[in-house]
């Protein structure tokens, strides 16, 4: 893939307005091909409405999302889907779908049937749910049901080349136990050495640190900064953003910073 322009998605003046309050304020930034970005804000920031505009799934008031150098409405539903899928926080279904069937919904915009399968099968395993694939969705738990949804939306862009795609995950670890954190974490960080663009909002300051590469700062649906992690952490920083005094301790032997309450 030929990427002279190295910018994958480019927000430009970005803002979304409901019922006259914004909840995106003129937001301008570019996503390059092989970022892995946490967004990072208090609640009611406007971290869930940036990744739907990201998306696709709503469009915005003023300004624009394009997406390799084409705006997101502009894309067909088939091609955009190839290159990016997004976990929502409203994933929830109430129909009696059996697990494996919901696994394989991320494949629809791809026809053949044997790879589709054997991907399916893969990531089935992948997040431990073999046991799991003729049970029905409704009766799973909080957790189980959260690895279902992610083996779904990673087998939608899975590919052998994952140069030019994007995943955006809105708070992904919600409802998982530390054993899947630690193998949704380490998957991520193998897709993304592979060129699998990700954007991920996370509420756990630690667990951004350990896995991205840039971060993006909102408050009140604006945008505090984006640059390099060890650019976006700092005092000031942090107490805009939580109104709360942090430590942030230097470890040396690790290379990186690490967040502490203050007692």
């Amino acid at each position: 893939m030929d990427i002279q322009n190295n910018t994958l998605i480019n927000i430009h003046e970005l803002s979304y307005k409901v019922d006259k309050k914004y909840l995106i304020d003129n937001i301008s930034i570019q996503i390059e091909y092989g970022d892995f970005i946490s967004i990072i804000g208090p609640n009611g920031s406007g971290k869930s409405t940036l990744i739907k505009l990201l998306s696709g799934e709503i469009y915005p008031s003023k300004g624009y999302v394009n997406i390799k150098d084409k705006k997101c409405q502009d894309w067909d539903i088939i091609s955009l889907s190839k290159i990016r899928s997004i976990l929502s926080q409203s994933n929830h279904l109430s129909f009696p779908f059996k697990v494996i069937d919901i696994v394989k919904m991320g494949r629809f915009p791809y026809n053949d049937k044997n790879k589709n399968q054997k991907i399916c099968e893969m990531l089935i395993r992948k997040f431990d749910l073999h046991d799991y694939i003729e049970r029905n969705y409704i009766s799973l738990s909080g957790g189980e049901k959260q690895r279902v949804h992610l083996a779904r939306i990673f087998s939608q862009i899975w590919s052998d080349d994952f140069s030019d795609k994007f995943i955006l995950l809105d708070e992904p670890t919600s409802f998982l136990d530390i054993k899947h954190q630690h193998q949704l974490f380490k998957l991520l960080i193998e897709l993304n050495l592979k060129g699998l663009t990700i954007v991920l909002v996370l509420h756990d300051l630690n667990h951004a640190i350990d896995i991205s590469n840039k971060m993006i700062l909102l408050k009140d649906s604006k945008l505090i900064d984006f640059s390099d992690k060890s650019d976006c952490i700092t005092k000031d920083n942090l107490k805009s953003l939580f109104d709360i005094d942090l430590n942030i301790i230097e470890e040396q032997k690790f290379n990186k910073k690490i967040i502490t309450f203050k007692n």
